[in-house]
């Protein structure tokens, strides 16, 4: 199941795109949003941010951001700085 993800720096968009998941490093501990994760919103540490659309596997790296599962299931990710890799 596919789920809706924006990924968003201060220097406007980075990335969007439907995806199968997304894994991050939280201020709690690493965790992955696949779709129809409960709605959830965490702070994130600086680190790798792994995306996977099908067999595609994207990575970005962000100093720190804010994640946000919505009741629509749709996933933002508010960075203070974002880079593919």
């Amino acid at each position: 199941m596919t789920f809706n993800l924006s990924i968003v720096a201060p220097s406007g968009k980075i990335f969007e795109d439907k995806v199968n998941s997304i894994a991050v490093i939280g201020t709690e501990g690493a965790f992955e949003v696949y779709g129809n994760h409960t709605p959830i919103i965490s702070a994130l540490k600086s680190g790798l941010i792994r995306v996977r659309r099908g067999e595609i596997k994207t990575a970005f790296k962000i100093t720190s951001g804010i994640l946000e599962v919505d009741l629509e299931h749709n996933v933002t990710l508010l960075a203070d700085q974002a880079t593919a890799m």
